[in-house]
């Protein structure tokens, strides 16, 4: 965390809005997506993430990853449903969701198979290969399984960054499968997002202008403080079409204007904080070399550390060192692992 973020969170609370649409403060609304649209760019995301640009896409800030997760998985549970009744008017839609189904790899968070659940849709984990990767063959072989069964396949969750040794799924080739079945692609970078900004882990970036939506924790790499997880929306007419419930007290005249968008739609719950004020406030204080040379000294201790782990006989590295992560044990017995870890 930082002290800019602080004094922005402060300030945010003090003012204490509840900016679920545009008219229940301007200010909110229109700062979110300022700093969106600055983030995107910081991370050298594809422009149509943009709010700035022509199209449907945008930025929005969510409080964590699951919540970001399990919008992407609720959004593409519910087009595909509109499209297989379309399609399949025989059928109903409660044969149609019971068929419903989703992938990740077996290395994902526990945020993914959580949302899932709470989505009424069985999401598999497929087993990544030796270096924990997951791409693109196994997931065609899983779809094409699974097609030949009956099922309907919604989504895939890929990650960049898994949570156990901070390794980067195969984007380009899951990407490739997904449009060949109409499949959502989602990516999960709560971590690793941050990289993005540097021109060494420009690699990290690869295929991201073949997915559907994104996310990031500015919680982990941006020195501001929990809970503030950045997503992006290839198309955001998706999920608003999706989540969109409209009450009378709701409207206002300038509602759907392309530039002003009611946040309301983009997430679960309906009234939401001020969060991007402390974006803002970090990003003007610290600035976008600030940040990056942040992100730069974190991975320069983890090579450090990594060395030393490497010139030390008791210990082994059981991953390669990825950004700020190193992934060592004792050498022996994992019962010496786990008297270290307790000491630690």
């Amino acid at each position: 965390v930082s002290y800019p973020s602080i004094v922005g969170e402060m300030i945010a609370s003090g003012f204490s809005i509840i900016g679920f649409s545009w008219i229940c403060s301007p200010a909110c609304t229109e700062l979110e997506v300022v700093v969106m649209d600055w983030l995107a760019k910081f991370l050298k995301l594809p422009s149509h993430f943009l709010h700035e640009t022509e199209g449907p896409g945008g930025g929005v800030i969510q409080g964590s990853a699951s919540e970001a997760v399990l919008v992407a998985v609720l959004a593409a549970r519910e087009q595909v449903v509109r499209r297989e009744r379309e399609n399949h008017p025989e059928m109903s839609e409660s044969d149609i969701r019971g068929k419903l189904i989703a992938y990740s790899s077996d290395q994902s968070n526990s945020c993914i198979e959580k949302a899932g659940v709470l989505a009424a849709m069985p999401i598999k984990l497929l087993p990544a290969s030796e270096d924990l990767v997951l791409r693109g063959p196994t997931l065609k072989a899983a779809i094409e399984r699974d097609v030949a069964a009956g099922y309907i396949p919604v989504i895939c969750i890929a990650t960049l960054g898994t949570t156990g040794t901070c390794a980067y799924d195969e984007i380009e080739s899951l990407a490739g499968v997904c449009e060949d079945h109409q499949v959502w692609l989602h990516v999960d970078a709560a971590y690793a997002g941050g990289a993005f900004a540097l021109d060494e882990c420009a690699d990290l970036r690869r295929g991201l202008d073949r997915v559907d939506s994104l996310n990031f924790n500015l919680h982990k790499f941006m020195l501001v403080n929990f809970d503030c997880a950045a997503m992006w929306l290839r198309d955001a007419n998706k999920v608003v079409d999706s989540f969109n419930v409209d009450r009378i007290y709701l409207k206002h005249k300038y509602e759907g204007h392309t530039q002003l968008p009611d946040f309301r739609h983009w997430q679960i719950p309906l009234g939401r904080r001020f969060r991007a004020l402390k974006v803002w406030i970090t990003f003007r204080t610290l600035g976008a070399e600030g940040l990056r040379a942040h992100v730069r000294k974190h991975i320069e201790l983890a090579t450090q550390f990594e060395s030393l782990v490497k010139s030390d006989l008791r210990f082994e590295l059981i991953a390669p060192r990825a950004l700020g992560l190193v992934c060592f044990r004792a050498k022996g017995d994992n019962e010496i692992t786990a008297q270290l870890l307790h000491r630690l």
